[in-house]
């Protein structure tokens, strides 16, 4: 079991930073099998305006971007935003991404003007987690989608295994949670997934108001 100081926990996940940050989420192997399936499930359309939050390095928005959609990502990490924009340069000289330095329970986007929110390997990092879910929702158009990919308590003990630090720094949500949240928010649960060696991934629709 590793033996990893906050300072450290912040470096590498948290709000990951400097080079050990970039390597670690440069080539994020461990989030392979989560982002496959996410993509599956829910893939961007060309026609799409998509926004991830907590975006890290910037590899999973590498893939949505190949649809040709248009993006916004977000994430606290000043380093983060600086690692997604180098990868992702040819689309930021294009006029398909813009990157923000942000909070998730602040989202500097404009309400309804969402088609796909992805969340994937961030959220139980979350301070707000209810406020953050609830500023996806508004970002969302009406029938607009979220994918989020977290940590249920089930995977408390494989996480504390790998570091007790981590484990502790993390927070572990029911599914039940989840839909809870998303109720309030306005969203409706879709489909909740085991993400093998992940997590779960759960996905939710903003409800019509109309």
């Amino acid at each position: 079991m590793l033996k990893l100081s906050s300072t450290m926990v912040d470096r590498i996940a948290r709000r990951p930073g400097g080079f050990l940050g970039y390597m670690l989420y440069r080539f994020p192997l461990g989030h392979k099998i989560g982002f496959d399936l996410t993509l599956r499930q829910l893939p961007p359309q060309r026609s799409d305006l998509v926004l991830e939050v907590g975006c890290g390095g910037g590899v999973f928005l590498r893939r949505l971007l190949k649809s040709g959609c248009r993006a916004v990502a977000i994430d606290h990490s000043p380093d983060m935003i600086a690692n997604s924009g180098r990868l992702n340069a040819g689309a930021l000289a294009e006029g398909r991404l813009t990157l923000h330095e942000a909070d998730a329970a602040a989202l500097p986007v404009a309400s309804g003007t969402i088609d796909k929110v992805y969340c994937l390997n961030a959220f139980f990092f979350f301070p707000e987690p209810s406020a953050s879910l609830k500023e996806m929702a508004r970002v969302l158009k009406p029938g607009g989608r979220l994918a989020l990919i977290t940590s249920p308590p089930a995977f408390r003990k494989q996480i504390a295994r790998i570091s007790a630090s981590m484990a502790e720094t993390m927070r572990f949500d029911e599914p039940e949670t989840l839909a809870r949240w998303a109720h309030e928010a306005g969203l409706m649960p879709v489909e909740t997934r085991e993400v093998a060696s992940a997590g779960i991934l759960f996905i939710a629709r903003k409800e019509d108001m109309s």
